[in-house]
């Protein structure tokens, strides 16, 4: 017996045309071939729907990445990779990029770096006017760089990226880090101006500080790390803010506590030489300082003389800024120039490709010609095929118009995005064969940071009634001023063939429902029969109608359909083919039908604006009793976070009583320190109604960070005014002695975190629309705060620690007259 071998059949094609003698078939004595009844064709897959590019047709590929996946990574290996793949594409194709996510990723970095380090030197110049030392500014400032060193150290071990939210909380922070070595560094200078020697200077301003120092820092630890536990988008947002700004905090203290008390015994001297150059520089600084510092101790000696009218001033103040809550809108995030447009636009059911394709070049040279800014101007037109996965979960079909429009960066174009998208509104609205359109700004409505819209949803069983209820509420919103646009949800009936089976007829033939509808599908849509390989690539063999017979209902009604015995039927013996308007797509909520009517936010206008007003036409529209209304998307997000955050406000405002308490061992000290919090809300009130900032998701968070920013100023204060205290001065000279000799350290901190702040406030690279509110919301209200908390902190202190002295008296009193009585 010879050896086993294996026996195999190499059945593939190597050439389309050997397909056309495949057999299919005899009949008679005949020989039947695919070549006889069909068309073999090598060519590529039916698209009807078409994409342009600039006004040229080609095609798209959208690269997806994977969840966790780094999209500036995967956008520089695909750009990367581009020149390589152009050289093995013919003359007359090119490629070009229409969308690059990344590149709004990476324009907001580099504005957030310019941001950290504008940042770092309006710091160092803050507290070189202060100081009016070179070295001294250099023990201060040397703080910060060792804080963004541990900082990068938490993102490497958790595994974190130096991304937007990182670089915005460094920026955020760099502004707090030198707080706590200004307040030591300032105490030690002091303590070498009076005499000392500067390494006893050192031990002993330090001691006296350690204190607030850790009171201030553990306040900051008690506002920012419950921000690690939030949940949700804003959780996405915070959690990683709360860490690093947690981490940054506690470093610092500890350089405060040890590294500068180090460098201030070595680098600082008792008369340190001063050049001409000080001189001319320095000696007029020092002197408004001094002033400031007279100033600040005459006012200090008034208002604790005249307590009365401070506090109630004080209150007046309070409640006098409750009332411009009236003038401050609300929103859910800013919207962001990120520099892409997205525009749907509806024409009637049934329109042809033609025309929809030849009204779409026309709107798009009419676009590229008046707005220079645009660089890239891509659209799509047409029914999507049942394989094109991105086109299917999109709205298509022969009367859509989808395109996605890339913009120049916003620090090289004049007109910001919002701007140009509602000019193209006013330009859309001038086509009478548009019947609706839809533009919005960041390329799509529910991303984070797109144009904020009003979403009505309209619940309701009758299709017909909740069809005539969101087209009266959709005209009654376009009248107003403050809605820039208004889209309806469900689309309208759109026709289509149906084949109604006779289930009798189907019996007699020996078929069902499932069967003829099967062959249907592989005739309208045909089905892979096999595969096709061509030099190590795999092409699908695909079996259709060919497009002729596939256009009509005659020719559907002439498919045949094969039972088991191999008998054939046409569709018309089996039933009826008709052509229905199909009902819209049902979209439900919680199980129930709900149709959706979408306001688009005017320039200018906040949601909440837009929200009132809505409110407002709903309450005088006649709804039935089975139809109800309710606003739902940004609006219904906008209210849970409030929520969270006002729930999360409240229990750090509690933590930090807990913490103070805790480290003064009193309840009344910390009660006289928070009195300097409700003049933050003022702050914040003021900052909002002048700016005319809506009050959003941002802003919150900036109200929070203040509940343990501002009572750092009244921890100086009050930690130094029980110092002077326990060395026997009385309560009036106490305070007014704590307040004059903390006053610049005081206005210091508050400067630099100020300033610090500033830089983002004002911001107007790419992506700083996000953080702007919160730095305004900072710096308003620590300013206002600390102003009001320099002399009504005193001055409830002074009428706290009479009162207790009081109390003590008339206890003494007793226990002497109880020990006469014995």
């Amino acid at each position: 017996m010879g050896r086993p071998l294996s026996l195999r059949v190499q059945g593939e094609f190597t050439d389309a045309k050997q397909m056309e003698d495949i057999v299919v078939g005899t009949y008679g004595d005949k020989t039947i071939f695919l070549k006889n009844v069909a068309r073999i064709e090598d060519s590529v897959k039916e698209r009807a729907q078409e994409a342009y590019n600039n006004g040229l047709q080609g095609g798209m590929v959208i690269i997806q990445k994977q969840s966790g996946a780094n999209s500036v990574n995967i956008s520089n290996a695909v750009l990367k990779r581009l020149p390589a793949i152009q050289k093995d594409l013919p003359s007359d194709v090119k490629l070009d990029i229409i969308i690059n996510t990344s590149t709004n990723i990476e324009n907001t970095i580099g504005s957030l770096v310019e941001t950290v380090a504008v940042t770092f030197v309006i710091v160092m110049l803050v507290v070189l006017v202060f100081l009016g030392r070179w070295r001294a500014t250099f023990i201060i400032v040397i703080t910060i760089p060792i804080s963004l060193i541990a900082s990068f150290a938490y993102l490497l071990i958790s595994g974190n990226t130096l991304n937007i939210i990182s670089l915005s909380s460094l920026s955020i922070a760099i502004g707090m880090v030198v707080d706590d070595a200004i307040v030591v560094l300032e105490n030690v200078t002091n303590h070498i101006e009076r005499g000392s020697a500067p390494k006893q200077a050192a031990i002993h301003g330090t001691n006296e500080v350690a204190i607030s120092v850790i009171a201030s820092t553990l306040t900051m630890l008690a506002v920012f790390l419950p921000l690690t536990m939030i949940t949700g988008m804003a959780g996405i947002l915070f959690r990683q803010l709360g860490w690093i700004v947690s981490i940054i905090m506690i470093v610092s203290t500890v350089c405060a506590l040890s590294l500068t008390p180090m460098l201030c015994s070595q680098w600082l001297r008792l008369d340190p030489k001063k050049g001409k150059l000080f001189v001319l520089f320095f000696t007029p600084i020092e002197k408004v300082l001094d002033l400031l510092d007279t100033g600040y101790a005459k006012l200090i000696t008034w208002a604790v003389g005249h307590r009365t009218i401070v506090v109630c001033g004080a209150a007046v103040i309070f409640v006098g800024s409750l009332f411009l809550t009236k003038f401050i809108s609300t929103e859910f995030f800013p919207t962001q120039d990120n520099a892409r447009i997205g525009v749907t636009i509806e024409l009637p059911v049934g329109t042809r490709t033609e025309i929809s394709r030849e009204l779409a070049l026309k709107i798009d040279k009419e676009f590229r010609e008046k707005y220079p800014e645009i660089l890239i101007s891509n659209f799509t037109v047409g029914q999507a095929d049942t394989d094109n996965t991105f086109g299917s979960i999109q709205t298509n079909g022969t009367h859509i118009i989808s395109y996605n429009i890339n913009l120049s960066s916003v620090g090289d174009r004049e007109r910001g995005l919002v701007e140009i998208c509602e000019l193209m509104r006013q330009d859309l609205k001038k086509y009478p064969e548009i019947k609706t359109f839809e533009v919005n700004a960041g390329g799509s409505s529910e991303s984070m940071g797109g144009q904020s819209t009003v979403d009505v949803e309209i619940y309701g069983y009758d299709f017909s009634m909740t069809d005539k209820i969101a087209s009266e509420l959709s005209n009654k919103m376009k009248d107003l001023k403050i809605c820039s646009g208004v889209h309806i949800s469900r689309e309208d009936y759109i026709p289509e063939y149906q084949v109604d089976f006779d289930r009798e007829k189907l019996a007699l033939n020996g078929l069902n429902v499932a069967t003829a509808s099967s062959y249907l599908r592989n005739r309208i849509n045909g089905s892979t029969a096999s595969y096709y390989r061509e030099d190590g690539d795999e092409y699908d063999i695909t079996v259709r109608y060919a497009p002729e017979y596939r256009q009509s209902v005659e020719d559907i009604e002439n498919i045949m359909v094969y039972n088991s015995q191999g008998h054939g039927v046409r569709i018309r013996d089996l039933g009826k083919v008709v052509e229905r308007m199909t009902p819209p797509t049902i979209e439900r909520k919680n199980r129930e039908r709900v149709v959706t009517v979408k306001g688009v936010v005017a320039p200018g206008a906040a949601l909440g604006d837009l929200v009132s007003e809505t409110q407002n036409i709903i309450s005088k529209m006649d709804i039935p009793s089975d139809i109800n209304l309710s606003i739902g998307g940004a609006f219904e997000d906008q209210q849970d976070t409030f929520k969270d955050l006002t729930i999360l406000g409240i229990m750090i405002i509690i933590l930090v009583f807990i913490v103070l308490a805790a480290q003064f061992e009193s309840l009344t000290d910390p009660f006289i320190i928070m009195f300097s919090l409700p003049f933050a809300f003022t702050g914040v009130f003021i900052g909002l109604a002048v700016t005319g900032t809506p009050l959003g998701v941002m802003a919150m968070i900036g109200v929070i960070m203040l509940a343990g920013i501002v009572v750092k100023n009244g921890i100086v204060l009050i930690d130094y005014t029980i110092l002077n205290r326990e060395r026997g001065l009385s309560i009036t000279h106490a305070v007014i002695h704590a307040g004059k000799s903390r006053l610049r350290p005081v206005l210091m901190t508050t400067l630099t975190t100020v300033f610090g702040m500033i830089p983002m406030a004002v911001g107007t690279g790419e992506g700083s629309e996000m953080w702007r509110s919160m730095g305004m919301t900072v710096a308003w209200g620590l300013s206002v705060s600390t102003l009001i908390t320099l002399v009504i902190v005193p001055v409830v202190y002074c009428i706290f620690a009479k009162n207790g002295v009081l109390r003590k008296r008339r206890k003494l009193a007793a226990e002497l007259k109880g020990l006469e009585k014995l």
